[in-house]
């Protein structure tokens, strides 16, 4: 891409030249948990490959993928979230959709320890020499959910120390009440819920947001959204909403997809890849994002400090004018002529300022160049991407 003169000005989210992007790979699996009288856990398997296509190898790529494990609703497939699946995996994540539970009369407390089980017997097979992910798995991991999964995943976090984020989607009470449980959920947390849930109230989500201790957690409620909606307008689900006359909204799938999206990633790049970066993308979404009822965020003394992997780079701009000045770079730190794998430029210019590229730069596949929103970078030269 060669550019002669442009100003890329955002206002809502941020421009990304390129990024990770990798084919979704699927496989069933079934693991024994020896400490439950060997009770057995199914789980649909989704991971970065080079194609898409079930029990196709993982991506051939040094990298090593964070974990994800994700609660279905009551009585739904987890064939519903096949778009939280296309919109990790392919940024890099391992997600893992258990299957158990799904019966009229579900076990709640056994639902939200088979999330914990999954995720840590995928994070064990990373020193399987049998396992299809040897070396390839992260050993940080999310757990989360939708409704009832939302609520398990509440759960299935209180008290694990190897639980390191909890996301969930229009959460649900359960038997133990996850509500209690969010008063031991002591990690960086993101509580969605819709405006238009009539299935489980958004007063929900708000009560068990307020009562998670982590000193850094963020509530949004999507205006006009559907509890369905989330669980991709699924049928079962969707019966409910129909009988109780809350089955109407002028929100498209797409646009919660968005949204969601929009959130996941930076919060989970933050927390999970060490993308130090990645923060303030999430504060600049959480400020700008559109189509929010309420949103709240507490974010004070952090416990978590981010330490860059050896694999990510960041160059920050936070100066004014010229691209090549040393001042105008967080540390002092310009980046090479051609962006490298696994590397981030991040422009965050000084107030009323912008970044002017005179000259050419490269951005390798899976590196990336990211313009904050009301931010400005002005092209004189050339911007290439390869």
């Amino acid at each position: 891409m060669r550019i002669a003169v442009l100003i890329l000005m955002f206002t809502g989210w941020f421009y990304q030249t390129t990024a990770q992007s990798y084919a979704v790979g699927r496989r069933t699996v079934s693991w024994v948990d020896a400490s439950r009288s060997n009770r057995t856990v199914g789980a649909e398997l989704f991971y970065p490959a080079a194609q898409v296509g079930v029990g196709v190898p993982i991506v051939d790529d040094s990298l090593k993928f964070p974990v994800v494990v994700f609660g279905h609703g009551f009585l739904m497939p987890v064939s519903a979230y096949q778009w939280l699946a296309d919109s990790l995996v392919t940024r890099g994540y391992i997600l893992a959709l258990p299957t158990t539970e799904g019966s009229a009369s579900p076990s709640h407390e056994q639902f939200g320890r088979d999330l914990v089980f999954i995720g840590r017997s995928i994070i064990q097979r990373n020193d399987s020499a049998s396992s299809f992910l040897l070396g390839r798995v992260h050993p940080r991991m999310a757990v989360a959910g939708h409704s009832m999964g939302g609520g398990a995943s509440f759960l299935a976090a209180a008290g694990a120390s190897d639980v390191h984020a909890v996301f969930n989607f229009a959460a649900a009470e359960t038997n133990p009440s996850a509500k209690q449980a969010a008063l031991l959920t002591n990690v960086p947390s993101l509580v969605l819920s819709g405006s238009g849930d009539c299935i489980v109230r958004d007063t929900n989500q708000l009560r068990m947001y307020n009562n998670i201790p982590y000193p850094c957690k963020t509530y949004i409620n999507l205006t006009q959204v559907l509890h369905c909606q989330f669980g991709n307008n699924d049928f079962t689900c969707t019966l409910g909403q129909i009988s109780s006359f809350c089955n109407s909204t002028s929100v498209s799938l797409s646009s919660v997809y968005s949204r969601c999206t929009q959130l996941l990633v930076p919060f989970l790049d933050y927390y999970l890849k060490s993308n130090c970066a990645s923060r303030a993308l999430f504060e600049d979404v959480y400020t700008n994002l559109t189509g929010v009822t309420m949103r709240l965020r507490t974010c004070t003394n952090d416990p978590f400090v981010c330490t860059p992997s050896t694999r990510l780079r960041f160059y920050v701009f936070q100066g004014n004018g010229d691209w090549d000045l040393p001042q105008n770079w967080l540390q002092q730190r310009v980046p090479p002529h051609s962006l490298p794998a696994g590397s981030e430029i991040l422009i965050q210019a000084a107030p009323g300022g912008q970044a002017v590229l005179a000259r050419l730069q490269v951005i390798s596949p899976q590196a990336r160049l990211l313009v904050l929103s009301g931010k400005q970078l002005l092209i004189t030269g050339s911007l290439r991407q390869e």
